[in-house]
């Protein structure tokens, strides 16, 4: 298994629009952003890009009493709609599961500061044979012990805990990666929602101009009152799944707010693209890419390495300490100085301290076998994630390339016949319905496209409010209250 490399968080720039029956137009996307870098563990040794006008609508403008306000206002560099760069910086800011990750980084280091300090020296008066021949006996005036150290023991305490603050980090990259991506997955599904809402009211407004059609065809008798009634029933319907994609947006938003950490972040335009830019992603560049940036086996790797040194520390452990002590006084009853020098040390002759040992190992095995564990879940979840990337890359395709033309082509047509009296307006109704409903497809493909693109890009970290987990699993030698 190689050493894990520097893993990046991977920071779409997206661009959305809205045309007619398709909405399938690009625009440039927002400049890159810059990528976090993992610790690499050590060893021992044609329309404008933006929110379309019917779902801007949505969005009420910021009140000065909101305080996020301003730091949207700093965040974003034009008075625009905000970009994913913009939303980035205010997450990095705000998300509090980053700052949960930094302190287990400080826990970790305040270990290793502790556990590579000596013991503190006792200093004592000592009174011996108090009133032998009626005198106060011998005092020792100053007394002075110093257990002392050996073994290195304090030395490889501290270096596992170093390795320890070193696990915690890797924790805290993993998640910024968790936030960046997580932020953009919600990112995507806000502008869906954008879209679904502009398509909804497309499909409302033809579903009305269907309802008026008809009641005109039934006063010129060329359509029944069963007729009309399926057409208002149809506008009804319509008019509800307005409402509900409206509903949708704004919990899209609520969604995002939170993965940023501001709840109350003034809902606003979004700007981005939506269908696919650039080359496919290689199944097997990918993967290779995830095992070797993954922070996931970056940690587990570590972990074999702070065990390594945890249990080369319980096998020193049975080295005795040298506990020394020293003193100065007067024995009253010979009336002369006295002095006392005593070097002690334990016999490890019952307790060789091989009951941690034991466990120590085991706990060294343990984490050797979770390396191949995280490896063989990487590549299953990777299968999972990667198969639905190729699905939803070949769906919008499908839809963007051959669908989607071909129902707009199908609409221009209807309309010409109209315009010439070749063809009934109801047909042209039903042509735009059927082209808006494909749009709703195509945009729940564009969804789960962009989603899978975030997690393979993403090296499987996604959720940015799942809080990190201690660097000391529970069960492990290290969980007890006062490990040395």
């Amino acid at each position: 298994m190689r050493a894990i490399a520097g893993a990046r968080a991977f920071v779409f720039g997206v661009s959305l629009s809205a045309s007619g029956v398709c909405g399938c137009q690009t625009a440039s996307p927002p400049p890159a952003t810059p990528t976090p870098q993992l610790v690499r563990p050590r060893t021992a040794s044609g329309d404008a890009p933006g929110l379309t006008q019917a779902a801007a609508s949505l969005m009420p403008t910021a009140t000065p009493d909101v305080v996020t306000a301003a730091q949207v206002a700093q965040a974003t560099p034009a008075a625009g709609p905000l970009t994913v760069t913009d939303l980035e910086q205010l997450a990095l800011a705000h998300n509090p599961t980053l700052v949960q990750a930094a302190t287990f980084i400080d826990a970790a280091r305040g270990k290793a500061l502790q556990a590579g300090l000596p013991f503190n020296p006792t200093a004592g008066i000592i009174g011996e044979q108090i009133g032998a021949d009626r005198t106060a006996g011998e005092w020792t005036f100053f007394s002075l012990q110093q257990q002392i150290v050996t073994g290195g023991k304090l030395r490889l305490s501290r270096m596992k805990y170093e390795q320890e603050a070193e696990l915690a980090e890797i924790q805290a990259q993993a998640q910024r990666l968790k936030v960046v991506n997580g932020l953009t997955a919600a990112y995507f599904d806000v502008l869906v929602a954008q879209r679904a809402v502009e398509n909804e009211r497309l499909l409302a407004k033809n579903a009305e101009e269907a309802m008026k059609t008809t009641e005109q065809l039934l006063n010129l008798g060329q359509a029944n009152h069963q007729d009309l009634l399926q057409a208002q029933v149809e506008a009804s319907q319509a008019r509800v799944a307005v409402r509900n994609a409206e509903a949708r947006l704004r919990q899209e938003w609520v969604h995002l707010a939170t993965q940023v950490g501001v709840p109350n972040l003034p809902m606003q335009p979004l700007v981005g693209q939506l269908e696919p830019d650039g080359p496919a992603l290689n199944r097997d560049e990918a993967l290779a890419r995830l095992l070797q940036d993954s922070p996931e086996l970056a940690f587990a790797v570590t972990k074999v390495q702070q065990d390594r040194t945890q249990l080369q520390r319980e096998r020193r452990e049975p080295i005795p300490n040298v506990t020394v002590r020293g003193g100065a006084g007067y024995n009253y009853e010979t009336r002369n100085p006295t002095a006392q020098v005593v070097l002690s040390l334990p016999i490890p002759v019952f307790d060789r301290n091989q009951g941690t040992v034991q466990q120590a190992a085991a706990d060294l095995a343990r984490s050797q076998a979770e390396v191949t564990r995280v490896s063989l879940d990487l590549q299953r979840r990777f299968a999972d994630a990667f198969t639905r990337y190729e699905i939803g890359r070949e769906q919008v395709e499908n839809f963007r390339d051959q669908v989607l033309p071909k129902a707009k082509k199908a609409v221009e047509l209807y309309e010409e016949q109209f315009k010439a009296r070749r063809a009934a307006f109801p047909q042209v109704l039903v042509a735009r319905r059927t082209a808006y409903q494909l749009n709703e497809e195509y945009n729940k493909s564009l969804t789960q496209f962009r989603r899978a693109e975030v997690e393979v890009r993403g090296l499987l970290l996604v959720d940015g409010l799942t809080a990190p987990r201690e660097p000391v699993p529970a069960g492990h030698i290290n969980a007890t209250p006062k490990p040395r």
